[in-house]
């Protein structure tokens, strides 16, 4: 056992050290928390069995490493800010929820990739240059001429094999992440006793009931829509922080079909086809979703009045600026695609929008984005893992 390890009751490690390094992911003072339990009682997603924040607090005061990033909770919270609002000793709650979480996704990432960009400005900056150039030399070892139609000046078949590579190594991150949170999950929770009426169900029951909570925790943005915060009676329904993240996740999510659509079935790269084809369709409405939800995203982190906001991390700001950018010249290539494609500026526009779309797929297992998978599967190897 390590000297900065104890045991408590049960036979868990603790880490006095744990509580400094998830200080490193945000800005918080949980040291000035005595536990009162009056964020618990304040937030509006907390249930007789969902005791956030102040359990997670808790366990990170204590050192509980597993416990922490392993909980449920960490993934119920939305971030709504009451807590940190009606907090009396100013520990912002709300905030370490959020550091807990970063902190949660760079430990199951072995590689320290999460880490190394969730605490440093100088590392993202440096994983754009480093990311960017290898992916525009590769692309640029095969162009056409730079006045051709689209597709000529950067030919398919490169994009196809390098997005190939690319998808490659986003799985395969993203495959070991899942893999250590349902470890840590599983054998925290595996011996808990099951609510009665769980014990009644099979373990298809349990299956399909889980796929279903998830659906509508993640798709109809179920509890975020209960999530409500004090501002939200100053807001008009179309600024509602659920609608903004339900925007940028199926605008993402739509662009994804529309892209994977024209992998499979458009004839060829560069085609000309109506702006009623399903695929051209479906990326023009998920298009002005996204751009919609990051431009009010980001728009929200501009106002002081917003307690989420105020500690936005450098991450969040990248992450959300390299979304709506993507949106926009998507648009800027649609319009290029109808009026003059074969433009020096157009094939430019595509080079970066072809870039920037391949950098934040290869973001997916190490910032926010990460979100996506960690949330669902938390839900889902909860349901299950009790016995």
């Amino acid at each position: 056992m390590s000297t900065q390890e104890a045991s408590i009751p049960g036979g868990k490690l603790v880490d006095p050290t744990f509580l400094g390094e998830i200080e490193r992911f945000g800005a918080f003072d949980v040291k000035a928390c005595f536990n009162c339990g009056n964020c618990t009682a304040t937030c509006p997603l907390t249930t007789e069995d969902e005791k956030f924040p102040r359990r997670i607090i808790r366990l990170a005061q204590i050192g509980d490493r597993n416990s922490t990033v392993a909980s449920k909770e960490l993934w119920l919270c939305y971030y709504c800010g009451e807590c940190s609002v009606t907090c009396r000793r100013e520990a912002e709650p709300g905030e370490f929820m959020a550091s807990a979480r970063r902190y949660a996704i760079a430990s199951f990432d072995p590689t320290g990739i999460a880490r190394w960009l969730y605490t440093s400005w100088t590392a993202n900056v440096v994983a754009f240059v480093v990311v960017s150039a290898l992916l525009l030399w590769f692309m640029l070892r095969h162009t056409g001429p730079v006045d051709g139609e689209f597709f000529e000046f950067v030919p398919g078949k490169v994009i196809h094999d390098i997005g190939i590579v690319v998808i490659a190594v986003t799985v395969l991150a993203a495959i070991i992440g899942v893999a250590n949170m349902s470890w840590r999950i599983w054998t925290e929770v595996r011996g808990r006793a099951a609510p009665a009426e769980e014990k009644k169900k099979g373990l298809i029951a349990r299956i399909s009931g889980a796929i279903g909570h998830v659906i509508a925790e993640w798709a109809a943005e179920k509890r975020y829509r209960d999530c409500s915060d004090e501002y939200a009676v100053h807001e008009p329904w179309y600024r509602a922080r659920w609608l903004i993240h339900w925007c940028i996740l199926w605008g993402f999510m739509g662009l994804l079909v529309a892209t994977t659509w024209n992998f499979l079935f458009k004839p060829e790269y560069g085609a000309w086809v109506p702006l009623w084809y399903p695929a051209r369709l479906i990326g023009t409405v998920a298009g002005i979703l996204l751009v919609y939800g990051t431009a009010m995203a980001l728009w929200q982190r501009l106002r002081p009045t917003i307690k989420y906001a105020e500690h936005t991390l450098h991450t969040d700001w990248i992450f959300l600026s390299f979304l709506f950018i993507l949106g926009i010249s998507g648009f800027v290539l649609e319009i290029l695609d109808y009026t003059a494609p074969a433009t020096v500026a157009g094939n430019m526009v595509l080079l970066f929008h072809i870039v920037l779309g391949f950098e934040i797929v290869l973001m997916l297992p190490f910032t926010k984005f990460a979100h996506v998978m960690y949330r669902s599967l938390a839900l889902f190897v909860h349901a299950l893992a009790q016995e």
